[in-house]
């Protein structure tokens, strides 16, 4: 084996345990500091491995360290570690005893990528550390609280699934245009300060989602916040000026702001299927909407509906919606799909086969007579609207 002889490989880069099959035990071999230009170090399946010893502050041109699959791993030395100021990479994976991060961590000036994997952290806390480009948090089963905060050339960042995490604060970061954050069951507060070039924002699969909050994200352009459960909608939304999208799906909503146009005059395309919207969704009257999706709620008026002068694509599936008024007219220009499958419609007005830039209507699973029905199907066979009685 190398281990016992490890000393003398003092012009060693790289190093790779891939499993030991017994061979070492609690802690590494002696001599393991004398391995001076190691750039390249990875650890991996070790089963009796608890921590790194002291002399690893000598390995001071290391580059990239790995410690994966070593369940009984509990301990990084800190002020040893914090020497490793040429570190880039550095991955923390299955290492289901470790519970601390290193506080030395700061002296990691030149790191770039992050993975923080299934460990037993509680707190992570992630401040100023100027390199780093990928942040990856899953999967840690304890962790309960997450701060990151002025991370200049961030652009990765993805937090998912940690089961007990239930606050997390994302602030300066100024380089980051996306982030996924998804499955954090127990999450409840969520704030995102200062990011200026963020463009899109997902959070999903957040069943204990209380508050979101954003301050100075002037970029955003697309909000996905579907199946969190959330009863009420959060104010916050109402201050992202440039927000095209907003997707807000399988939650528990039963109204929307009533200065939703006014304060999102760039929002075009709105999402609420499967919330618990009741009545007449057409108040307030959503101007500047192109698409809105609400199907599988529980709506039952369309009036207001002419003056959404900018509907293009309309889905009110599974509602109990029983008729359509006449001033849908009004929306001849713009309007090119509707679909109100699974409603309680027994008529359609005539009218709707001159709506010039109407393409498609589908109307299945309505309560239509069958003599309507063939009535209909005939009145829109002349016209080029094509209507559509299947799903």
């Amino acid at each position: 084996t190398i281990l016992p002889d490890i000393k003398n490989f003092q012009n060693l880069t790289s190093l790779v345990i891939q499993t030991d099959y017994g061979s070492i035990d609690q802690h590494l071999p002696s001599g393991f500091g004398q391995l001076i230009s190691l750039l390249n170090l990875k650890l991996s399946n070790i089963k009796n491995l608890e921590d790194l010893p002291d002399e690893i502050k000598y390995l001071i041109q290391l580059q990239s360290l790995t410690l994966e699959n070593i369940p009984s791993f509990n301990k990084i030395p800190d002020e040893s570690i914090g020497k490793l100021t040429k570190l880039n990479t550095l991955n923390l994976i299955d290492l289901p005893n470790l519970s601390n991060l290193p506080s030395t961590m700061i002296n990691f000036q030149l790191l770039r990528q992050l993975e923080i994997t299934k460990t037993n952290i509680t707190n992570i806390q992630l401040d100023t550390l100027t390199s780093l480009n990928s942040l990856k948090i899953t999967s840690n089963l304890m962790l309960q609280t997450v701060q990151i905060r002025n991370l200049p050339l961030l652009q990765s960042l993805a937090i998912s699934p940690n089961k007990k995490l239930i606050s997390l604060d994302i602030e300066n970061l100024p380089s980051i245009t996306t982030t996924a954050i998804a499955d954090n069951t127990q999450l409840q507060n969520v704030s995102f300060i200062n990011l200026p070039s963020i463009t899109t924002i997902s959070i999903i699969d957040s069943t204990q989602l209380q508050n979101v909050s954003f301050i100075n994200v002037p970029s955003i352009k697309n909000l996905d916040l579907s199946r969190c459960q959330l009863t009420i909608f959060p104010e916050s939304i109402l201050t992202l000026k440039s927000l095209v999208t907003l997707v807000m799906t399988s939650n528990q909503l039963s109204t929307i702001p009533l200065t939703l146009s006014s304060d999102l005059p760039n929002l075009q395309v709105l999402n609420l299927a499967n919330n618990k919207l009741q009545g007449n969704i057409f108040q307030p009257t959503l101007v500047y909407i192109r698409e809105l999706y609400l199907r599988n709620n529980s709506l039952t008026c369309m009036d207001g509906i002419g003056k959404h002068k900018s509907l293009q694509r309309l889905d009110l599936d599974s509602n109990q919606i029983s008729s359509i008024p006449l001033e849908i007219m009004k929306l001849s220009s713009t309007l090119k799909q509707i679909t109100m499958n699974n409603n309680l419609l027994n008529h359609i007005p005539y009218q709707m086969t001159n709506m010039g830039s109407l393409e498609s209507f589908s109307v299945g699973r309505n309560n239509f007579t069958s003599g309507e029905r063939e009535y209909l199907i005939k009145l829109f066979s002349s016209s080029p609207v094509k209507l559509y009685f299947s799903n």
